[in-house]
């Protein structure tokens, strides 16, 4: 009914705060890739200014973006699939083998595709339905379909592929845009409004958080997950098309190994939760930009592939102990470092500096009036401030002698 409690909206709605927008983990993401960017072009100058260096280093990273974009999901869920580059791989075999059959490249890729899907529907189904943890099944599944692969091909390799392949992986619009890069974007802003604007994101950052709470909400969890492996087989396939475009059009079974790893620590980079329900669609994107970037420079700098996969490692490693700390974590922190474990201590302290905070507010707004007394108000508010202090601190001391005296009292105790 209009006018009544009913109807009032108890949300709560926050402007735009440049502060808080300026140090958000996506734009901290955009400041780590201008860095390194910063960084290729003062170590190397002549080449990262040469024509077609920057587009080489975006379209030689991109071949990964469909798994990054497919592997937000899995995470959201609190699952992780490794064996989407087994995936890509067996649905890329796919579609090669029946282009040496001489059907329509169309229905070539689309098979190869539809592959892909089985295979993420079938993790689906063990995850889902038979409750087998997600990275058990997906190491099983990663070796079953390699194992594929490497049957049908052995030490052949596959060259007939679409024409268009290549275009995908290499082209640049206008000799300036990557159309890998494009298509990418177009993906992202996909995958965005899917994930925060649709009723289905909705529903796999409820089951992420909560999978109890969930089914209890009237959301099937397991099709749910069985929906989020499928699409992450659709990627997969996707992927196919990125990746052998950028191999020049060919594949044997010994491509693609970590690609699993890559996205993953492009996704956990990009601010995706592994513990499920956390993260946002746009970190990736950036992360999947840096990682191109990254890998790249270090390239060009000399570094040997297996360093590149050291440096990986590392970030994914301090990416997920960055993701771990919290407010929480930083408060028990300074009650160890600086209140000796005290709440009392804390209590008082943090309730002091509430109020000499408000009290020194209160000056400035003084300092800018014209009352008479002035400067009466402003010394008292001072005299205050220095007793609210010199309480606080004789109250912590006294409190922190007490509590070494009962610790020494239990020492003696237990002798």
């Amino acid at each position: 009914m209009p006018g009544s409690n009913y109807d009032r909206d108890l949300s709560v709605k926050e402007g735009f705060v440049l502060k808080k927008f300026l140090v958000k983990w996506e734009m901290i993401l955009v400041y780590i890739m201008v860095l390194i960017n910063v960084l290729l072009a003062v170590i190397k100058p002549d080449l990262y200014f040469t024509h077609g260096t920057v587009q080489s280093m975006i379209n030689a990273g991109l071949d990964v973006s469909p798994l990054v974009l497919g592997m937000v999901f899995i995470l959201l869920l609190g699952d992780i699939d490794v064996s989407v580059a087994a995936q890509m791989i067996l649905g890329g075999m796919v579609t090669g083998l029946l282009m040496d059959k001489g059907l329509p490249s169309l229905i070539c890729v689309i098979v190869g595709i539809i592959v892909c899907m089985l295979c993420g529907a079938f993790n689906g189904f063990c995850v889902a339905f038979l409750e087998m943890p997600a990275v058990i099944t997906t190491i099983s599944t990663s070796m079953l379909f390699r194992g594929i692969v490497e049957i049908v091909l052995g030490e052949n390799s596959l060259k007939n592929f679409p024409k268009w392949y290549n275009k995908i992986g290499w082209m640049n619009i206008g000799g300036i845009i990557p159309l890998s890069m494009v298509l990418f974007l177009i993906m992202g802003a996909i995958f965005i409004f899917v994930l925060h604007k649709s009723p289905f994101g909705r529903k796999v950052y409820i089951v992420g958080n909560n999978p109890t709470c969930a089914n209890y909400s009237g959301i099937s969890v397991k099709k749910v997950k069985m929906q989020v492996f499928i699409l992450m087989g659709f990627m997969a396939g996707i992927g196919s098309i990125f990746f052998i475009g950028r191999m020049g059009g060919g594949l044997s079974s010994s491509m693609g190994t970590g690609y699993e790893m890559t996205a993953i620590a492009c996704a956990v980079l990009g601010g995706v939760s592994t513990n499920g329900g956390k993260g946002k669609m746009w970190g990736p994107i950036i992360a999947t930009f840096i990682m191109a970037f990254l890998t790249y420079a270090l390239g060009l700098m000399g570094i040997d592939p297996n360093t590149k996969k050291i440096v990986i490692g590392v970030i994914l490693i301090v990416t997920i102990l960055i993701s771990t700390i919290n407010k929480q974590m930083i408060k028990d922190i300074k009650l160890r470092l600086f209140y000796h474990n005290n709440k009392n201590i804390e209590a008082i302290n943090d309730r002091t500096a509430a109020a000499v905070k408000d009290m020194k507010k209160q000056i400035k707004e003084l300092e800018k009036g014209n009352a008479s007394d002035k400067a009466a108000q402003i010394e008292k508010l001072n005299k205050k401030i220095e007793a609210a202090q010199k309480e606080c601190k004789e109250k912590s001391a006294q409190w922190w002698a007490e509590q070494q005296e009962n610790a020494k009292k239990a020492k003696e105790r237990f002798k």
